[in-house]
């Protein structure tokens, strides 16, 4: 048995918990929050220990894992925590705020000889993942232009509003549309250049348009979190190929579909769909697949005694990197 210690109650650790209850092989056996209530209350439905401290979790609970969902302020020091207490670790994206950051966590993971992840859990997406497939396979032929979109009301839930502090976050960017950010990279590779633009309220970017330049493949990505509170959440990408279309959005039903340049009939595409039995999700995402993926290949990974490859530390880097980049041409374009 895997025992898992969270640190993190909020609405992603509340996600990784669900996902926990429903793979084979783990137990959540601690909880860790300041907020003692959410720690509690989470660790309830786990029967699992409560700390308001994660080191004190880290090397009180003889956990195996720990599984980071903190503020992205504090994925480094609880990562390099972890690490040295012996345990593998799990860290919600983006891998850190600095490049700095994001080094010092891979180094004290190696050094300490543990696995170490960070859940960009769009790689795992169901649908994402039928889209990488397409892609590698050439089912359609080759990719000739991609458009993925990301949108939601504005984060009101994060601790102490966390999330709108421009000194703890580079706001839509490095919280929300890293994840498309991410993937670009994971298809195409890394871009020649990038084009950007976008709105920047209260210190904060609230809304960007994202220009990718390749060789031979156009590719752009909108994120916003700037949208009334009953704007339903949304995700969506349209990938035009040599020979069709291949179109997902997740408030369609069905999600996905394929349009073939040859004039056929337009088809449903069923993505893999994860088995969770009845454990249900929690906020605005109605399907577990993707992170209940992307926590059981974690998970896989350990028991083979295998590094993740999918997606790698070296990877989160990279893409965070590569949304600094966009930030810094973003803040260049107000002068």
């Amino acid at each position: 048995m895997i025992k898992i210690g969270l640190a993190g109650a909020g609405f992603i650790g509340q996600m990784h918990s669900a996902c926990y209850a429903a793979t084979r092989g783990v137990k959540l056996v601690a909880v860790a929050d300041v907020r003692r209530d959410l720690a509690e209350e989470l660790a309830k439905e786990h029967r699992a220990a409560v700390y308001t401290d994660a080191g004190k979790m880290f090397t009180e609970a003889g956990l195996h894992v720990a599984d980071i969902c903190l503020p992205t302020n504090l994925h480094c020091e609880f990562v390099v925590k972890a690490a040295r207490a012996g345990l593998h670790v799990l860290c919600e994206k983006p891998i850190a705020t600095t490049i700095a950051e994001a080094n010092r966590m891979i180094r004290a993971a190696k050094k300490a000889s543990v696995q170490f992840m960070i859940a960009q859990v769009i790689r795992f997406w169901p649908e994402y993942m039928v889209l990488k497939q397409y892609v590698d396979e050439g089912e359609l032929g080759k990719l000739i232009s991609l458009q993925m979109t990301r949108l939601t009301p504005r984060p009101t839930w994060t601790w102490k509003n966390w999330v709108m502090n421009p000194k703890l976050s580079g706001g839509v960017l490095t919280e929300f549309h890293i994840h498309d950010a991410d993937f670009v990279r994971y298809l195409l590779g890394e871009p020649r250049a990038i084009q950007i633009s976008g709105i920047k309220r209260r210190g904060v970017w609230d809304h960007i348009f994202v220009n990718y330049i390749y060789k031979n493949v156009v590719a752009q990505a909108e994120g916003g979190w700037d949208f009334p509170q009953k704007f339903p959440f949304c995700m969506s990408f349209r990938a035009l190929f040599e020979r069709g279309i291949l179109e997902y959005n997740s408030n369609a039903t069905p999600t996905l579909k394929c349009y073939p340049a040859d004039g056929g009939k337009p088809r449903a595409v069923r993505p893999p769909k994860a088995r969770v039995g009845s454990i249900t999700s929690v906020g605005n995402i109605s399907d577990l697949g993707g992170y209940y993926n992307e926590i059981k290949y974690f998970v896989d990974c350990l028991r083979k005694g295998q590094s993740p490859a999918v997606t790698t530390p070296e990877d989160a880097r990279e893409s965070l990197g590569l949304v600094l980049q966009e930030l810094r041409a973003a803040e260049r374009s107000l002068r």
